[in-house]
């Protein structure tokens, strides 16, 4: 007996379209983190049909993600240059920082008789790729002299400075059109700036949001698509002044209690401990007050499609995409057990 987490592959499907007319314009499906845990073909497969291209971190997640779909795809981290070709050759854009960047990829677009066409993103904080916003008027002079054409993208890091970042932005866009670049396309929402309004770029990058977070806000079609139940071990009352689990929680009155086959070794948080109910979160083990279940009650619903992702992570305490990614960890583990 042990908790079940699985992903509604129609869910997801139905949320990437949700997006889609939520913003106006295509959604690329960030797949990143091996699909944030839940394996990156499982996504493409879901997605199949309703998305057209995919997002990834880096050229290693690009030669796995290529096992299962050739749809174009970005690299979101830094390529060394050697593996410039790799990507290309993959049908991926890499994003273009510096001179010998740019050489690498015009070589390659000459070999292949191919307009140069690159990727270019304006960084607004540390770890990300792309060029620091001072350094753009002197490489838009080299991009326009390789007469390249670019899609210029960026991350909206801060949703309390997004309009900042996002001013900084247009002016890079307008510093490339001084400079006589054309810029055909541009890339500025992910799921959380776009679910907050901002409505800006030729296509939305989503990522956690397939999974049904928004970071707050409503968004039309957006459900939760993970389902994680935990088996009820049994009901019983227990007298005030009971504590529950390891030097755990002591009950202020008379109370009936669930005892759940879950815990944080399951991928539930254990930071979930004391919010909406949760008096004990363990290893394996967990208890909630039972006030909503009956005394036959053999399951007891974390998340499914009618809850609120972002609710759940919010009383947790932890990022909605950490709780993704962990539990999509641990359903892929137990498929593992079970066939070994």
């Amino acid at each position: 007996m042990r908790p079940a987490i699985s992903l509604d592959a129609n869910v997801l499907a139905a949320n990437a379209r949700a997006w889609s007319e939520f913003a106006g314009v295509p959604v690329r499906a960030v797949v990143k983190c091996d699909g944030y845990g839940w394996g990156a073909g499982a996504i493409v497969r879901a997605l199949r049909g309703t998305v057209q291209s995919y997002c990834v971190a880096d050229a290693d997640e690009l030669r796995a993600l290529r096992a299962h779909t050739s749809a174009p795809a970005i690299v979101f981290g830094a390529v060394p240059l050697a593996r410039f070709g790799e990507v290309l050759d993959a049908g991926a854009q890499p994003t273009i920082s510096n001179a010998q960047e740019l050489a690498a990829a015009a070589q390659w677009f000459g070999a292949h008789s191919r307009p140069l066409r690159v990727r270019v993103g304006i960084r607004m904080a540390a770890a990300w790729s792309g060029l620091d916003p001072a350094d753009l008027a002197l490489f838009a002079l080299e991009l326009r002299a390789a007469s390249a054409e670019v899609e210029a993208w960026t991350h909206i890091t801060d949703m309390n400075d997004a309009q900042r970042q996002l001013s900084i932005f247009e002016n890079a866009l307008r510093e490339l059109s001084r400079a006589g670049v054309r810029v055909t396309e541009s890339d500025v929402c992910s799921t959380f700036p776009l679910a907050g309004g901002i409505r800006s770029g030729s296509s939305v990058r989503i990522g956690v949001g397939l999974f049904g977070a928004t970071g707050g806000p409503a968004v039309p079609g957006v459900a939760c698509a993970l389902r994680f139940s935990a088996p009820v071990i049994r009901v019983e009352r227990h007298s005030a002044g009971t504590r529950i689990g390891y030097g755990g929680t002591m009950l202020g009155m008379d109370c009936t209690v669930a005892i759940l086959r879950s815990g944080f070794g399951d991928g539930l948080p254990a930071s979930i401990e004391g919010k909406n109910g949760v008096l004990m979160a363990g290893m394996q083990y967990s208890a909630v007050r039972a006030d909503a279940l009956g005394p036959d009650a053999r399951e007891y619903l974390w998340l499914d499609r009618h809850a609120d992702l972002d609710d759940f992570a919010r009383a947790a305490g932890r990022p909605v995409h950490e709780i993704v990614t962990q539990l999509g960890s641990c359903a892929r583990a137990a498929m593992l057990e079970e066939t070994v």
